[in-house]
C-alpha cells in the first residue's frame, strides 16, 4: 500500500511538468528587412539646413510595425512622420555655421543613413588697402564701367559670372566678352580712383582666367593730375599696358605689378582688356585692386 502510495505522489509531480511542457509553444521572432528611401537622394543637404526632409521607411508589416530612430549629433534630429498609408520619418537638419562640410551617420529603423552637409558660403575677404570698390566681384559688376567715350572700346560686354577665382559660391567675378576682331580695339571696362597723397609707390592687379588662346588679356594702369581721372593723363608714362600673355586655359592665375607714382598725380585709372584674336574670346578678372605700399 505504502508503495502504491509513493508512486501516486511521484506521478503527481511528474504529471504538470510534463503537462507545462507540452503546453510551451517556441515561435521563431520574424525577420524584418526596412529600407529607406531619403527625399535628398544621395545628394548633400544645404549649407542652411533642412526642415522636416522626408525619409520613406519600406519593408512595414503586422509583425514588423515597430522600428526606432537615433541620432548622434545634436545638429540633426529624427522623427516619426504621421503620414496615412505610408511609414516615414522626419529629419532636421539645423545651418551650418561653418564653412566646412560636415557629416553624420544616423539609424532609422535599424538601418544607418549617412548624412552629408554643405559648408557654409563665404565671400571672398575684402584686399586689404584697396581703394578700388567692387573689386571682388561678390554681386555684380557695379562701379566699373567705361565713361570715357574720348576713348576708344571695342565691341563687347561686361558680364558678372558665378566663377569665383576663389571657389566661393557666394560670390563671382567680371567676364569680359570681345565679340569682334579690331586689332586696336580690346574690350575694356575701368574704374577710377582718387590718390590719397601725390607721390609714393602703388601696387595694381588682379587674378586672370581666360577661357581659350584666341586672344589677350590685358591690365592698363593710368595716372592724372585731375581727381577725377578727367582731361589727359601725365605725359606717356603715365599709361602702362601689361599683355599677360598666354595663359593656361581655364586656370586662374595672379598677376601684381608696382609702380611709383610722381608727386602731381592725384587719381589713377585701372583698366581691363579683352582682345581677341578670333571672337569670341572670353576673360575672367577677379580679385583686382589698386593700393598704396607704405
Amino acid at each position: 500500500m505504502r508503495r502504491l502510495a509513493l508512486s501516486l505522489v511521484l506521478l503527481s509531480l511528474v504529471l504538470p511538468a510534463a503537462a507545462s511542457r507540452r503546453r510551451t509553444a517556441h515561435h521563431p521572432a520574424p525577420t524584418c528587412s526596412f529600407s529607406l528611401a531619403p527625399a535628398w537622394g544621395n545628394s548633400p543637404i544645404a549649407a542652411g539646413g533642412a526642415t522636416r526632409a522626408l525619409v520613406l521607411v519600406f519593408g512595414q508589416t503586422q509583425e514588423c510595425s515597430q522600428w526606432a530612430a537615433y541620432s548622434p549629433v545634436d545638429w540633426v534630429t529624427v522623427e516619426a512622420a504621421p503620414l496615412a498609408g505610408q511609414p516615414s520619418a522626419f529629419v532636421g537638419v539645423t545651418a551650418n555655421p561653418s564653412a566646412q562640410p560636415r557629416s553624420t551617420t544616423i539609424v532609422i529603423a535599424g538601418i544607418r543613413l549617412n548624412i552629408t552637409q554643405e559648408g557654409a558660403a563665404t565671400i571672398s575677404p575684402p584686399i586689404a588697402g584697396n581703394l578700388l570698390a567692387n573689386g571682388t566681384f561678390d554681386k555684380d559688376t557695379s562701379a566699373w564701367g567705361w565713361p570715357r567715350p574720348d576713348y576708344p572700346n571695342g565691341p563687347g560686354s561686361p558680364i558678372w559670372s558665378q566663377l569665383d577665382a576663389n571657389g566661393s559660391v557666394a560670390s563671382g567675378s567680371m567676364l569680359l566678352r570681345d565679340i569682334d576682331f579690331v586689332p586696336s580695339q580690346s574690350f575694356q571696362q575701368l574704374q577710377c580712383v582718387r590718390i590719397p597723397t601725390g607721390g609714393g609707390f602703388y601696387q595694381y592687379g588682379a587674378t586672370v582666367r581666360v577661357g581659350s588662346t584666341a586672344g589677350e588679356a590685358a591690365l592698363g594702369f593710368l595716372y592724372f593730375a585731375s581727381t577725377d581721372c578727367s582731361g589727359n593723363y601725365l605725359g606717356v608714362n603715365g599709361r602702362v599696358v601689361h599683355n599677360l600673355g598666354p595663359q593656361e586655359v581655364g586656370v586662374w592665375k595672379k598677376v601684381e605689378f608696382s609702380r611709383p607714382m610722381p608727386g602731381t598725380a592725384r587719381s589713377a585709372m585701372l583698366v581691363l582688356a579683352s582682345g581677341a584674336d578670333t571672337p569670341t574670346f572670353e576673360v575672367w578678372f577677379d580679385d583686382v585692386f589698386i593700393r598704396e605700399v607704405k
